[in-house]
């Protein structure tokens, strides 16, 4: 079997690295490619190329990224190269109009809330002052981008006019966060690893400095078993969003379960070091099972 490993930097990160030489070990013919470097021939006979090589002839895909900090334009392109990939046979995982739903916040906030999963109370416009009124609404609030990943540019918002500036610095440059309520918890959340219906791992993020419990912003990763309850809830999101594989975040609060984010890319490196478990492994035998069908 021969499949791809798509992602958008000319650096592999972990997952990407770890993706590769778990295949690799598996016997499975694996290709990086970079999302920018596809190209496609719109024609009778429509052909999707990366330097040259004809990407058809893969059976499969793990789509990574989209890329970070990208314009609309190439934005546009890359889910046209890749809905085209799909649409030409390569099975992708995620499959592309989940993924792009998990990147985009307020859209899985709706569908988790529709589909009867708690999730913290959240207010958008495009308005200043509808947007500064939610902040005062909720008291503590919490200021996040619509679109983005690690914690950054997440704010915890205590004084309602310092939220004011933030959310006015935003529209500057067009931009309008989601204002959410914040839920208070025990100091960290729980990262719940998704891969093909079932809860393979689950992981504290123990916040170590500030509030944000991202690996990324600092946290540190605690194994956790984790109770039949909020095992059901975690493979409900996934499902919801309609991913293969994800990383839930989910909160408690007064004993009460919300998911906060969930995640169609995650990273697995904290995770896999402390529960000692194999996501790239479990992802692959994933894909393959999906090529098979």
């Amino acid at each position: 079997m021969r499949i791809m490993i798509i992602h958008s930097s000319r650096r592999a990160d972990f997952p990407v690295l770890d993706l590769i030489k778990t295949a690799k070990s598996m016997g499975i013919e694996v290709k990086p490619v970079v999302l920018r470097g596809i190209n496609i021939l719109v024609d009778d006979d429509p052909k999707v190329t990366y330097r040259g090589e004809n990407l058809l002839k893969y059976s499969g895909g793990i789509v990574r990224s989209f890329g970070f900090n990208i314009n609309l334009y190439q934005h546009f392109r890359r889910i046209a190269v890749l809905k085209t990939l799909e649409d030409l046979g390569v099975v992708l995982m995620n499959p592309i109009d989940p993924l792009l739903i998990s990147r985009n916040k307020l859209m899985t906030l709706i569908m988790l809330k529709r589909a009867g999963i708690a999730v913290p109370r959240t207010f958008t416009s495009e308005f200043l002052k509808e947007e500064y009124q939610a902040v005062v609404n909720f008291g503590i609030s919490v200021i996040k981008p619509l679109v983005g990943s690690r914690g950054y540019g997440i704010t915890l918002i205590k004084d309602p006019d310092v939220g004011f500036n933030v959310l006015k610095t935003l529209a500057l440059y067009g931009q309008y966060p989601l204002v959410q309520e914040y839920i208070k918890n025990r100091g960290y959340d729980i990262r719940a690893f998704v891969v093909n219906g079932r809860v393979i791992a689950a992981m504290k993020r123990i916040a170590v400095s500030g509030w944000k419990t991202n690996i990324a912003q600092g946290a540190r990763g605690e194994p956790i078993s984790l109770s039949e309850e909020v095992e059901r809830i975690a493979v409900k999101a996934t499902e919801t969003i309609g991913l293969w594989y994800a990383g839930v975040d989910i909160i408690e609060s007064d004993g009460k379960f919300y998911v906060l984010e969930v995640n169609g890319s995650p990273d697995w490196k904290e995770l896999k070091s402390v529960t000692k478990t194999d996501p790239a492994r479990e992802i692959l035998n994933c894909l393959i099972d999906k090529v098979k069908r």
